[in-house]
């Protein structure tokens, strides 16, 4: 299949790329999915590049990530380990609802990549009005895609969207997750937490694991997705295999 050149350019200013990174099933023994981000030419990640943009131009930018991010990841071998694919949406207060949805699907059936493969990030979903909110998340679901709500810290505002929105998927904030061996707060917070959002039908992904100990811990509480420097770090225009094996997630 011939890509069109701007299916390849995640925008138009020069240096923005796409880099991939895994999320790693520890119960399963095997990447679950595969993170498509959205780096600036100093390695600037997607809220610092979004950040510097005018509103205008966001909407456009999450349509030109999702094309990217499919055609990138099919090229590099996606489909060859049945993954899912992680779509980060960073605008979704600035766009059409359903906008990113649709540019998926389009290039997903161009691609071969059916949508009960996808994955849609949102990030500062709690900056999203609620009908909104409600409508992204339902419409993924109708089209079979899951949604991850990315960036749950240490705030309890940023449960609340959680609870009422239902995403199937939440992310912890790396700055919650990292350092957990050295704080006892961020391990009672993770001990209080993690059980609520399992008992309303959400799974957790930890971000920022970066060592065998925080690995350990971070399953003693049921959170068994995790992504950081321990699984992988991301590579541009490439999915990097896990550095954890199988034997690993067994022990």
């Amino acid at each position: 299949m011939v890509l069109d050149q701007e299916d390849l350019q995640p925008a138009a200013r020069r240096g923005l790329h796409i880099a991939f990174r895994p999320i790693y099933d520890v119960a399963a023994g095997r990447v679950f999915a595969y993170e498509a981000m959205l780096r600036g030419p100093e390695g600037e990640d997607g809220d610092e590049v979004f950040a510097q943009l005018p509103r205008v131009h966001h909407a456009e930018l999450d349509r030109r990530v999702a094309l990217a991010s499919i055609y990138l990841a099919m090229t590099a071998g996606l489909d060859e380990d049945n993954a899912r694919l992680l779509i980060p949406i960073h605008a979704a207060a600035a766009a059409v609802p359903g906008a990113s949805l649709a540019a998926a699907s389009d290039a997903g059936r161009r691609a071969g990549l059916p949508t009960e493969r996808m994955i849609f990030a949102v990030h500062g979903y709690g900056d999203i009005p609620g009908q909104q909110l409600a409508d992204l998340v339902e419409g993924n679901r109708r089209a079979g895609s899951l949604t991850a709500f990315v960036g749950l810290g240490h705030d309890p505002v940023g449960f609340n969207p959680c609870v009422r929105y239902r995403p199937e998927m939440v992310r912890l904030d790396r700055e919650l997750v990292a350092g957990i061996d050295n704080s006892w707060s961020r391990r009672l917070m993770l001990e209080e937490l993690t059980p609520k959002l399992r008992d309303h039908g959400m799974r957790v992904i930890a971000d920022g694991v970066e060592s065998d100990s925080a690995l350990r811990r971070l399953r003693g509480y049921g959170i068994f997705y995790v992504q950081g420097d321990l699984v992988a770090p991301p590579l541009a225009g490439m999915l990097p295999p896990s550095r954890i094996t199988r034997p690993t997630a067994n022990a």
